[in-house]
């Protein structure tokens, strides 16, 4: 098949640099991907498909970073969105959609009893912080090494730009490292308001680790002894692993979960979530945004939670992440080539074995996209409702052959 070019993207890119700093700012960049193997900018997407301003068309298994649950343009979100869109998206009160979601989002994620609406995952993970602070009267929030919990100053990964002192009272440990979490108690005993968490870890550039099986129990025995908040951040993994929030997945009982991503199919909307006990703590805290309470995004959630649970989305989702992962370990092991593919099916992450600087995974990666599979070689892949028997068995074949070509080129 011919390959495919993407001049246009990369004039849009240079023409970009001049107006916006580095062009695309943050993981969307094009050097965050295989620089000249990827498109830089897209123009229309349907389902599982995306299509660039070259015209190239891929099967994308990046879903917009985990929004797109449904498939892009699902035609009943969108019918949700755009209803509401006719009478207004964001006035100076909240809209009807406010009670309405607010809910849903209580009677679907279980064990919560109130919640909040924000932008962005950071907004609501940063609340969380800020709630376990004023419900404790402590300061040290402890979070997982290497996990994204957000862009805000104190758990952005970078260190340009951000004093020091906004990370003073933030420390952390390793996934399921229990032994490193204990130690961490007795060094700042007295003062932990909060112990924050993916539920299962997800970092980029490294293999995913699910939970062991005595991990939150054990967790959950030390918070509960020491008075800590456990806040998790069900950002990239909410409503892929569990109708009910991905703590019913992994059976633990977190005090407040925060949500965005998936929960309205790609509208820009986050969500937090908590337990009774900490609604006095999150009344007093000072939370608010001129779009978080935009009414079009509330109508998509809607939409997109009715969905889930009406047509037993959750299974489909597994069950294509079973056909993903069987498929490119089974072309891997045809290739003579050792992987490691990790985390959970609905989401997965794959590299080489022996691939420290990640090169082998941006040719593989690279030579996909160059055939219209839209692969990450650093950050988790996603699979959505939209991807069809059709788009796996495509993606398998053109693994296969980008597999020969790491295989002649090792």
């Amino acid at each position: 098949m011919k390959l495919y070019s993407f001049e246009k993207s990369y004039k849009m890119f240079e023409e970009a640099k001049r107006m916006v700093p580095n062009g695309i700012y943050g993981p969307r960049s094009p050097y965050f991907l295989t620089y000249g193997s990827y498109p830089c900018f897209f123009t229309r997407g349907r389902g599982s498909h995306v299509w660039d301003v070259d015209g190239n068309e891929y099967i994308d298994y990046m879903c917009s970073f985990g929004t797109n649950v449904l498939g892009m343009c699902n035609p009943e979100v969108d019918e949700a969105a755009m209803d509401q869109m006719k009478r207004g998206e964001s006035f100076t009160l909240p809209t009807d959609r406010w009670n309405e979601l607010a809910a849903v989002l209580v009677k679907q994620v279980r064990g919560m009893d109130w919640t909040a609406f924000g932008k962005n995952g950071s907004d609501v993970t940063t609340y969380a912080t800020s709630i376990a602070r004023q419900h404790t009267g402590r300061k040290t929030i402890i979070n997982i090494t290497g996990a994204y919990n957000g862009a805000h100053f104190w758990c952005s990964h970078s260190t340009a730009g951000i004093p020091e002192e906004y990370r003073a009272h933030v420390c952390s440990f390793n996934f399921n490292d229990l032994g490193g979490l204990e130690k961490l108690i007795g060094e700042h005993r007295g003062d932990i308001a909060g112990v924050m968490l993916t539920p299962h870890h997800h970092p980029a550039m490294a293999d995913q680790v699910l939970p062991d099986a005595d991990f939150y129990r054990g967790l959950e025995g030390l918070c509960k002894s020491e008075g800590i908040v456990f806040i998790m951040d069900d950002i990239r993994c909410g409503f892929r692993l569990h109708e009910n929030g991905s703590h019913c997945y992994y059976g633990c009982e977190p005090d407040i979960i925060c949500f965005g991503k998936a929960m309205a199919n790609g509208y820009p909307i986050s969500a937090i979530t908590g337990k009774a006990a900490f609604k006095p703590a999150a009344e007093a805290v000072y939370f608010t945004g001129t779009h978080f309470f935009a009414a079009v995004p509330m109508a998509a959630s809607i939409a997109t939670i009715n969905i889930i649970n009406r047509d037993s989305v959750i299974k489909k989702l597994f069950d294509t992440g079973v056909k993903l992962r069987d498929g490119m370990l089974a072309q891997a092991k045809d290739a003579g080539l050792q992987v490691r593919y990790t985390g959970h099916p609905v989401m997965p992450f794959m590299r080489f074995e022996n691939d420290a600087d990640f090169s082998v995974n941006r040719l593989f990666c690279g030579e996909a996209a160059r055939r219209g599979v839209f692969l990450h070689p650093h950050h988790n892949w996603f699979v959505c409702l939209g991807h069809s028997q059709a788009d796996i068995d495509r993606t398998v074949e053109v693994a296969g052959e980008c597999f020969k070509i790491v295989k002649e080129n090792k």
